[in-house]
């Protein structure tokens, strides 16, 4: 009766082991998908660090680097295209992100691609943020990057 009571109490030990682990792993997963959603759960600023590929400098963005201010709560976009500050609505659906009813102040912004900025953001993209980089793509090509800077409040 004592082996048979041993016996019963390892097997006990090894299946709570066994399932500690794989419910620490779940919550891990499950913690890593909730930390990418939250990013733009908070209002906050992503600056662009490439544009097709290349800095923002090297393509006219001289005067301003671009930047997004993302809101979820309110689903609103807005930031500056280079020269012009620019407003809009923002959805997120999985991986795909669409940026709806973008408006923007007209100054007159010589050698800036503002137009071209607001092209690439008008059309849905598949979205990824790794490190605080915020990449946005379409058709796997990489279009623009923003990096995280700051929570806006």
């Amino acid at each position: 009766m004592k082996k048979i009571f041993i016996v019963t109490i390892a097997i006990f030990a090894l299946v709570s082991c066994k399932l500690t682990q794989s419910v620490g792993k779940g919550e891990q997963s499950s913690q890593e998908k909730v930390s990418v959603e939250q990013q733009f759960v908070e209002e906050n600023k992503w600056e662009l660090i490439s544009f097709n590929g290349q800095s923002p400098k090297d393509v006219g963005f001289v005067r301003t680097i671009p930047a997004l201010i993302i809101n979820m709560a309110e689903n609103k976009i807005g930031g500056n295209a280079g020269c012009n500050s620019f407003g809009g609505a923002v959805m997120v659906e999985g991986n795909t992100i669409s940026f709806d009813k973008i408006f923007s102040t007209k100054m007159y912004c010589e050698g800036v691609p503002e137009h071209e900025f607001f092209q690439m953001l008008e059309q849905p993209l598949q979205f990824e943020i790794d490190n605080n980089v915020l990449k946005l793509e379409q058709e796997g090509k990489i279009l623009l990057e923003f990096k995280k800077t700051a929570n806006v409040k």
